[in-house]
This record gives structure tokens, C-alpha cells and sequence, in this order.
């Protein structure tokens, strides 16, 4: 095995005496030998004393796939080369020509960094809806993610015929890192239909690199007309732990050992039009178009062999919308790149101007193609390696602000009861905040009907000062993987210069949000587990804690009309939303005729009991619950206020 290129951050083990911090992988406080299996989960950000238990959580996602309907027939099994590189994909699923459908790995290029050619399929522990496999048991484990081959006529050959099947593997990528008994594993069927294990790859170790594996097969068993191959995953079944990834998949005969492939490659996703944000409002980006464009966007270029290439390239900046082309750039000189080695490809957009009368949003598609003579005397016969010769990336301007690029490859949720995490954005004129969407993460536990309160937050002195207006909803789920849920308030919310955007979750069962690891803007991100926000980034320099870097999937949707704000604290009546006697042997009463319903919450999240608040009635009885602390929550249509009561006979 040879390693490909690239250095990964150092992984960092847990310490076991630190309980309160901001991890973002998996940790479950409630299962000891859940615990014990994700010891090493990277610290990130003490928040409280080790004494309270308090930390923002994040863990790995993976993208789903559309499950096929198909019955994967074939008319004909496939004929020799077999060769997928994933660059031809469309959509996440794997290309249904060559495999088969249903195996529960997607194709992305967002989860590695040092991939060989754009786009890879990942493995994990999720199907193909992005469901884990098991949720009965969280420490469940055995065979996940299977990629299967379409059937390949190897019929007739030999020994003599020199087949070999190659392939670039990596663990964890962006994803989470698998212990030491998953592994990755190549099957082939031999003509007995019999799967049989012919490679096996261990966790456990770290490794940064795309790997590369060149298998003989010289078993006359498998020289049969319907021979398949499988890469299948051995993971923890309770969600998409233990990442590995695949990339540059070819099967041919008459290959020798050699790893070098004539082939240079794009594989780098394009980096966004804009310089702090990947989306942003259209009316909000021409007020300062100079300000926001980014000094450069790029790519990434791979050369696959052993001698130097050359290259030119070309880059086009348009709307795909209009159809409308804002720039084009032609190198025509050739660039050398070393042999085995990757350079950038970077250009310096030019901002745009637009009549707002006429246009109100644009789908900004930039794209680097590079010329090369891959087709020329080919590696691979047969195939065209120009197929991984362009690259795209899309920068939405239209009425909503977003860090993230649509895809998430972790998700981070706060498990302190009552906690608050926030995310800052920056105005260039005033404008009015209409409703949030968040890319909220279905992972462990079902958590749709809990309640989630969105709020928008002014700004003094860099943190989240006044609370502009906020909302409850209940948590439900997009219907698609990498969707988003639209939060609408019932009033615009006036911001000016820099506003904030947060949610507020009741209970430890926190609701996760999908954090995109591809863009970097942790320095928006605040906490608040208390009465006191806290920039992320003031604990980047700790030297006994990790620093996780990735956007937040919030995004504030800006237009429509302000109406005076509601305000969520409201000092003269706060009193006046209390509920007493506190403690109570049962029964509690309050006094304030705004009420219009009540929740009562364990202190683990669960809604244990509600009432809709009758004018004539003030009390409610709480006598059938077990003594303890709760969390009581009283709202109407414009506020929301959370209170802890103890039941004590």
C-alpha cells in the first residue's frame, strides 16, 4: 500500500477526568460502554466546572441517498475494464450502470480533503435513507454500508490474463474515526456464488491519507460469467460512526503492478464567490458587491502519475438562472505539475452589478475546466479520464445569509437544559429578519414535537446584547438530507449592522444542527449556558483542548416588513409569570391571565405533561409525577418563558 498525498490534523484522545466540554463527535452520557467506545472524541471547549456536565456536542453525519426502485436487472453483465472514479455521478447514489442500487453509500466531494479525483463514495453506519441500522441497540454493531458491482463477465479468462483490481481507500476523511474492530472489506463471488473476503483494512489507527490497494485475483473460482466485487463496511449500526471512503475503483486485465495512472484531475470543491459568506441576500451583496466578493476562489488539481503533466485552464463565472456570463478567464499557457503531486488553480473573481428592478436573485455557477491530453493513448482503454477534467460550485444570491456550502458532514447540538447557541452575521444596510432556517439532523432519538425556541439577538460590543424577538416551535425534519426547516416569525424583526440568530432547546436531548466542516467560520459562534454569551474563539489558544473549525447550518431569510418587535423579556410583568408554591407538594397556581399553555418537562427533555390554560382555572395538578426537578414552560403567542419547579412531598 502507498499513501497519496496530504496531511491530516493530529487526532487527540479524550481525557477522562474532563466532563464538560464541546466535543463533535459522539458521547452518551447515559451508556457506560457507549462512553468507553468514544473515549477518544476530541475535546474542544470547557464551558462549566467538570462538575456540571454541560457541553456542546457535535458528531458526524453522512449525506443520504434516494433509495432505488429499481430491481438493479441486468440484460447483460458488464464487460472488462470496469473502471469508476465517481467524477460522472449524478446525484449521491453510485452510478446504477455499474452498481448496485441500495447499499446505503453516497457519493460526495465534501467529506475528504486529499481525495485522488472529485468525488468519492463513503461507508458508514447509516443506510441509505441516512438512518442508522440500529436504534434499539446503540451499541449494535456488524455489516453496514455494501457497494456491489453489476455483474462482469470474466468468463474464459485466466490466470495468464493478469486481472487486477485497484482502488484508493481512506478512513475517517471529515467523518468519524473507526475503531479498531470495523474495518473495510473487498468480497468477491466466486462461481459457487459464495462471497469470499480477499482484503481486509482495520481501524484504529490513524492514517491521513488516501491509500492505494492493487489486488491480484488468480483464483480460477472467480473466472466465471456473473463475477461481482463488494467493498463492505463493519460499523457501529447505531448511526453514521466509523467513516471510510472509496475513490478510483478499476478492475482490467493484462495490468501489471504499477499505481501510476496517466490521468490529471480536478478535486478540490470550488471555493465560494462571495469572502465571508457561501450565500447571501442579493440587495445585501450590491450595496457593498466589492466588499463581499472574495479576493480569490480555486480549486485543487491532482497529477495521477509518475512523470510531469502540463495543463491550461479556463474559468467562467455565470448565472445559471439567465444564463448570463459575468467572466471568463482562458489560460492558454501551459502550467507543468509535478508527477504524484497537486497545485492550485486560483483566479480573482470580478464583483458584479445587476438591475434589481429586473433581476431579484442569482445562482452564480463557477467553473474550472482543464485542458489535458488524458484521452491521448489512455491508461485505461476505453475511457475517457477528461471525465474529471471540470469542477463547479454555486454561490446563491438571494434573500437568505448562509456560512455553510448545503452540506453537512457533522452535526453539533448543546445538552444543557436551557443552553443557547447563537451565530453572527453582518449587515451592509438595515434590513429585516423574517424567519430562520435550520438544517436540523435526525440521529439517536426522534426528536420531532419537542420544543425549540429561534430567536434574534441585537449586538453590543461583539456579543449578543438585547433579545429582538423569539419564537417556539415544535422540531420536525426535512424531508431530504442536507433540507432545511423554515422557522417564519409573525413579525419581521428590524436589525441593524450585525444581528444574531439562536436557539434555545429544553432538556439534554439537544436538537442537532448540521455543521458544514468545509467552511470555516467557528469565530461566528457563540454559547450561552447561563447569563452570559461566550465567542467560541475565546478558547481557541487553551492548550489542553482541540479547536473544531466548521459553519453552523442556520441561516436567517432577510424582506418583508418590520412591525414593532416583540420583546421577550418584559420586566415589569416577569413576575407575573410566576408559578408558586415553589417547591410544591403537587399543585401549582400563577397569576398572570397571559398564560395560554403549559409544559412540563423532565430535566432529560421529555414533555411529561401539558395544559391549555383555561381564564377561570390558575393551577394545574402535578401530583401524579414522581418527585424531582422540572422544567416548566408557559407561553402564549408572543413569548415564551421557562421556569424550574421542584416537587417535594
Amino acid at each position: 500500500m502507498n499513501n497519496f498525498s496530504g496531511a491530516r490534523n493530529k487526532i487527540l484522545t479524550l481525557t477522562k477526568n474532563r466532563t464538560s466540554v464541546i466535543g463533535y463527535f459522539l458521547t452518551n452520557t447515559t451508556n457506560a460502554a457507549f462512553c468507553a467506545k468514544r473515549l477518544r472524541c476530541i475535546l474542544l471547549l470547557t464551558l462549566l466546572s467538570c462538575t456540571a456536565h454541560a457541553q456542546l456536542v457535535g458528531f458526524p453525519i453522512a449525506p443520504t441517498q434516494a433509495t432505488s426502485t429499481s430491481k438493479n436487472a441486468r440484460t447483460q453483465a458488464l464487460s472488462l475494464p470496469f473502471f469508476d472514479d465517481f467524477s460522472l455521478t449524478n446525484g449521491s447514489a453510485p452510478s446504477p450502470a455499474l452498481w448496485i442500487a441500495g447499499g446505503g453509500t453516497y457519493v460526495n466531494n465534501t467529506n475528504t480533503l486529499n481525495h485522488p479525483t472529485v468525488n468519492v463514495v463513503t461507508f458508514d453506519g447509516a443506510n441509505a435513507a441516512g438512518q442508522p441500522y440500529n436504534l434499539v441497540n446503540q451499541n449494535a454493531q456488524g455489516n453496514s454500508d455494501t457497494l456491489t458491482s453489476q455483474p462482469i463477465n470474466l468468463a474464459g479468462l485466466t490466470v495468464a490474463d493478469s486481472i487486477y483490481l485497484s482502488f484508493y481507500w481512506e478512513l475517517r476523511g471529515l467523518g468519524e474515526f473507526p475503531d479498531a474492530d470495523d474495518s473495510l472489506r473487498v468480497q468477491l463471488l466466486n462461481d459457487k456464488g459464495v462471497w469470499q473476503t480477499i482484503w481486509k483494512q482495520a481501524g484504529g489507527v490513524p492514517n491521513p491519507n488516501f491509500n492505494y490497494v492493487q489486488l491480484a485475483i488468480r483464483n480460477s473460482a472467480y473466472f466465471h460469467a456473473n463475477f461481482q466485487f463488494r467493498f463492505q463496511a463493519f460499523a457501529r449500526q447505531s448511526g453514521p460512526f466509523d467513516s471510510w471512503h472509496v475513490d478510483y475503483v478499476y478492475l482490467d486485465k493484462s495490468r501489471r503492478l504499477n499505481r501510476y495512472i496517466q490521468d490529471v484531475a480536478i478535486n478540490l470543491p470550488v471555493s465560494s464567490f462571495l469572502k465571508r459568506y457561501a450565500a447571501m441576500p442579493l440587495k445585501q451583496y450590491l450595496a457593498n458587491a466589492r466588499a463581499e466578493t472574495a479576493d480569490s476562489v480555486f480549486t485543487r488539481i491532482n497529477n495521477l502519475h509518475n512523470i510531469f503533466n502540463s495543463t491550461a485552464f479556463s474559468y467562467t463565472l455565470k448565472d445559471e438562472l439567465s444564463g448570463r456570463a459575468f467572466q471568463t478567464i482562458l489560460q492558454n499557457n501551459s502550467v507543468f505539475i509535478d508527477q504524484f503531486s497537486a497545485q492550485n488553480k486560483i483566479v480573482k473573481p470580478q464583483a458584479i452589478s445587476v438591475d434589481t428592478n429586473v433581476t431579484q436573485r442569482l445562482s452564480l455557477v463557477n467553473r474550472f475546466q482543464i485542458l489535458t491530453t488524458d484521452d491521448r493513448n489512455p491508461s485505461i482503454p476505453g475511457v475517457d479520464l477528461r471525465r474529471n477534467d471540470s469542477i463547479s460550485g454555486k454561490t446563491v444570491l438571494d434573500d437568505y445569509y448562509a456560512y455553510d456550502d448545503g452540506t453537512a458532514e457533522f452535526a453539533v447540538y448543546m445538552n444543557r437544559t436551557l443552553g443557547r447557541t447563537a451565530v453572527r452575521y453582518f449587515l451592509n444596510k438595515p434590513d429585516v429578519v423574517s424567519a430562520v432556517r435550520m438544517n436540523i439532523i435526525p440521529i439517536l432519538k426522534d426528536l420531532t414535537g419537542q420544543s425549540i425556541t429561534v430567536q434574534v439577538w441585537s449586538n453590543k460590543d461583539g456579543r449578543p446584547s438585547t433579545m429582538l424577538q423569539q419564537k417556539a416551535f415544535r422540531v420536525e425534519y426535512a424531508k431530504a438530507r442536507n433540507g432545511f426547516i423554515e422557522f417564519p416569525f409573525d413579525y419581521g424583526v428590524a436589525v441593524r449592522d450585525t444581528f444574531y440568530v439562536s436557539w434555545l432547546q429544553i432538556g439534554i436531548d439537544g436538537i442537532a444542527v448540521g455543521l458544514d466542516r468545509n467552511t470555516q467560520h467557528e469565530d461566528q459562534i457563540f454559547v450561552n449556558l447561563g447569563q452570559e454569551w461566550a465567542p467560541y474563539t475565546s478558547f481557541k489558544n487553551d492548550p489542553n483542548l482541540a479547536y473544531f473549525q466548521g459553519s453552523l447550518q442556520v441561516r436567517p431569510v432577510m424582506g418583508g416588513k418590520a412591525l414593532p418587535p416583540i420583546t421577550s423579556i418584559e420586566p415589569e410583568k416577569v413576575t407575573e409569570w410566576e408559578v408558586y408554591p415553589n417547591p410544591s407538594n403537587g399543585l401549582i397556581q400563577w397569576k398572570s391571565d397571559e398564560i395560554q399553555r403549559i409544559e412540563i418537562y423532565h430535566l432529560t427533555g421529555a414533555l411529561v405533561k401539558q395544559q391549555i390554560v383555561q381564564t377561570a382555572n390558575k393551577t394545574m395538578d402535578l401530583s401524579e409525577l414522581p418527585n424531582g426537578l422540572y422544567l416548566v414552560r408557559l407561553s402564549n403567542d408572543e413569548k415564551t418563558v421557562v421556569k424550574k419547579i421542584l416537587l417535594q412531598r
